[in-house]
């Protein structure tokens, strides 16, 4: 920023950086201190400078004592619109059941949501008989014939496996395992699939029920090779779960759409499921892999191992191992058991290892409760189940369907699994947010969240989650933020929103605002102003003697002369200087070079300091990209790089927006600094609006000093769908035409 500089230094710095053409046309990007036509592109603009010029010339005495037009009634407008709760009465996210209302399709009655009851058991379960090592039978059988069938075949033994099940209910093991591994071994076999249709099963999945069924049968074989018998020579019952004989029943005949809806049932009890086992056995086809590989191993970083395995009692970690025997091209062995304790400190080790603090903090928080609290417990599990959602299958990144499944019993309070409907993630994971409001605050899932995917229809405050990273773990929110569902008229539908309480708003700009007080303040001509201000009253009084003792005195014309020149150096010193008052965001791509600090520095010679002042990798920020679906990309606008800038200390910052933001929400502190959501709000809408996200950017605290306290500020918006056949919306950055350029008003 500028200092004083003495009478030589400032005349010098007047003279080299005046721009009298400003006084006519101003430049792209900057309004003039006018009363109307303030936009440069506005056929109004250059008559209102005239106009302007001739008025400070004509009435120079008055123009010096009138206060000066500085920011535009609009912007005062907006301030005004944005401070005030404007009377609207959201709806709570629980206050209507999405299990009750599909329940009751003919009817209008609704209940409200109710947490559900926890330890749910399996519905169904397979009975094995092994043989040595080999399965001699097997069949499914349900809760209600446990301990009824159970040691009472005529070809069992009566082991006091199978017996102890009648004293013990939960004496059986759950198998858990990625389909990608069971596949290998199914192949390795030499086992081929059965002929199946080209159609689209239920979920997207990629076989159908039968071939599911045949790859998790090979998988089950192996286990009866690596299991150890309880006796030996003779024939074991062991009671199994194994996810593709037990989601759906054997002895009713279904389609792929009703063994669909049954799995999405029993998934949503999964926690439980493996929590009421005897013990867990976890398998990947990755030779001597110990399954805690975070870099290696494909059942670590699946989306329900952490519900399989989080509450795990034992663990029996399986390998499979080719061999040269021609009867048996795979043998498969345990190679370790472990207590859960144990090896849920091993995953956390290897997280610790591979830099996975999320996935840390929930290893910490199950082998040592207590030592996490459940605010960051609930925060690593909702960005970690996220995250590997996403990387289970890129282009499901969207809906993800089977993450609030995946999740519910892993929180404090869990959900009714019809509650659960799978179509939507964000809403599940909304609904599950809210039965667990009393331990999580949505800030902070928000505060880490990128912009969702333009193809996304609702729930866009969310989006894919950032990783922490040393120097950005630290993440406290500072407002409290609620899943609502807003209706904005009698004639729309609820729209899903989050609402922001109490948050602190900074208005953003695109435009530079001409300085027309800057001889009275700028530190660069503060010696001209002072020399200005005493030639001008040495002047005037000689002015005032000359008119007082000539009769025909050129008193009154040096008076008038010495004021119209006082104006004219006032309106050229305008011209060097914009106003410092504001934050101000600029599209990177709209001005020369990309740069945008170098062209605000030829508005401005006075912001100097770039390097020096930038908030960024000096800070170790939390920096947010953008994830698109595979089949969206090169049909949908990408987002642009910005640069935000507090002019008022030269601080600046860069960030990456779908839109232009003209608001920023703060929400949390995270790192160092204060994370904010840009925002595309409504302005001279007065009534409730619902405003778009369009990016996120961490600043310097000091932006909270600068913030204006706000009561509600509601997130919601709705996605673009080119596959659809609808556009983006009209503002969505893309490639900028010359055209486009002039809408934005920047310079180029």
């Amino acid at each position: 920023m500028g200092t004083n500089l003495n009478i030589l230094d400032s005349c010098r710095f007047f003279v080299t950086n005046i721009r009298p053409l400003r006084l006519l046309q101003e430049e792209r990007g900057v309004k003039g201190p006018l009363w109307f036509g303030q936009d440069p592109e506005s056929l109004l603009h250059v008559p209102a400078n005239i106009l302007r010029l001739l008025s400070a010339i004509i009435f120079a005495p008055i123009w010096l004592t009138i206060p000066h037009v500085g920011r535009s009634i609009e912007e005062l407008v907006k301030l005004l619109v944005w401070s005030i709760e404007w009377a609207n009465v959201p709806d709570a996210v629980l206050l209507e059941s999405p299990g009750s209302l599909m329940l009751k399709k003919e009817t209008h009655s609704v209940s409200n949501g109710k947490y559900a009851v926890r330890g749910d058991k399996p519905t169904f379960l397979l009975k094995v008989t092994f043989e040595g090592k080999r399965i001699k039978r097997q069949e499914q059988v349900t809760m209600q014939e446990w301990g009824t069938k159970g040691g009472k075949d005529g070809n069992d033994t009566g082991s006091e496996s199978s017996q102890s099940l009648q004293v013990h209910p939960n004496n059986y093991t759950a198998i858990s395992y990625w389909m990608g591994s069971a596949r290998v071994v199914f192949d390795k076999l030499g086992r081929k699939l059965d002929p199946q249709p080209e159609i689209d099963y239920a979920g997207n999945r990629d076989y159908s029920l039968r071939n599911r069924r045949n790859i998790a049968q090979a998988l089950l074989d192996q286990y009866a090779r690596a299991r150890q018998p309880v006796n030996p020579g003779g024939r074991d019952v062991e009671y199994i779960w194994l996810d593709e004989f037990c989601l759906s029943d054997d002895n009713v005949p279904t389609t792929e759409e009703e063994c669909e809806a049954n799995r999405r049932t029993e998934l949503g009890r999964l926690s439980d499921i493996f929590r009421r086992a005897k013990q867990v056995v976890v398998f990947c086809h990755v030779p001597n892999c110990p399954h805690t590989d975070l870099n290696h191993c494909p059942w670590i970083n699946r989306l329900f191992t952490l519900g399989e395995i989080l509450h795990a009692r034992q663990v029996l970690v399986m390998n499979c191992f080719e061999t040269r025997n021609p009867d048996s091209k795979l043998d498969s062995r345990i190679t370790g058991v472990f207590s859960g304790h144990d090896f849920r400190t091993d995953i956390q080790a290897c997280a610790s290892r591979a830099e996975r603090w999320h996935l840390y903090n929930i290893m910490q928080h199950a082998t040592n409760s207590g030592a996490i609290p459940w605010q960051s417990a609930i925060h690593s599990l909702l960005v970690e189940a996220i995250r590997r959602d996403e990387t289970d299958e890129e282009d499901r990144f969207r809906d993800h369907n089977m993450l609030g499944r995946a999740l519910n019993g892993l929180l404090p309070r869990k959900a009714e699994i019809s509650d659960l409907k799978g179509v939507n993630g964000w809403e599940d994971l909304a609904w599950l947010l809210e039965l667990n409001q009393g331990f999580y605050n949505c800030t902070l899932l928000a505060a880490v969240c990128e912009v969702a995917a333009a193809n996304v229809p609702e729930y866009r405050w969310w989006g894919r989650p950032i990783a922490p990273q040393e120097g950005t773990e630290r993440l406290e929110a500072l407002v409290t933020s609620i899943p609502v569902k807003l209706r904005l008229s009698r004639s729309l539908p609820p729209e899903p929103a989050l609402s922001i309480i109490g948050p602190q708003s900074v208005p953003l700009t695109h435009w530079l605002q001409r300085d027309s007080r800057a001889l009275y303040h700028r530190p660069e001509v503060k010696s001209l102003k002072r020399w200005m201000i005493g030639i001008a009253i040495v002047l005037i009084i000689a002015g005032f003697f000359s008119f007082a003792r000539l009769s025909v005195s050129p008193g009154l014309p040096l008076i008038w002369a010495t004021l119209i020149t006082f104006v004219i150096i006032e309106l050229l010193v305008g011209t060097i200087f914009v106003e410092h008052d504001v934050w101000f965001v600029v599209e990177d791509h709209t001005v020369v070079g990309r740069n945008a600090f170098r062209w605000l520095q030829s508005q401005d010679p006075s912001l100097t300091d770039a390097g020096e002042l930038e908030w960024g990798p000096r800070q170790l920020i939390p920096e947010w990209s953008f994830h698109r679906p595979r089949q969206e990309r090169n049909r949908l606008p990408e987002p642009v790089p910005v640069t935000l800038m507090d002019l008022r200390t030269g601080v600046w910052t860069r960030a990456l927006a779908t839109k232009r933001p003209n608001d920023m929400v703060v929400l949390a502190v995270h790192g160092s600094g204060i994370t904010c959501m840009l925002l595309d709000r409504k302005e001279k809408v007065i009534g409730t609006t619902i405003a778009d996200k369009v990016g996120m950017v961490n600043l310097p605290p000091f932006v909270l000093a600068q913030a204006n306290k706000l009561a509600t500020v509601y997130v919601g918006g709705r996605g673009s769908f080119i596959a659809n056949g609808k556009a983006p919306r009209e503002n969505s950055p893309t490639t900028v035409t010359s055209a486009q350029d002039k809408q934005l008003g920047f310079a180029v």
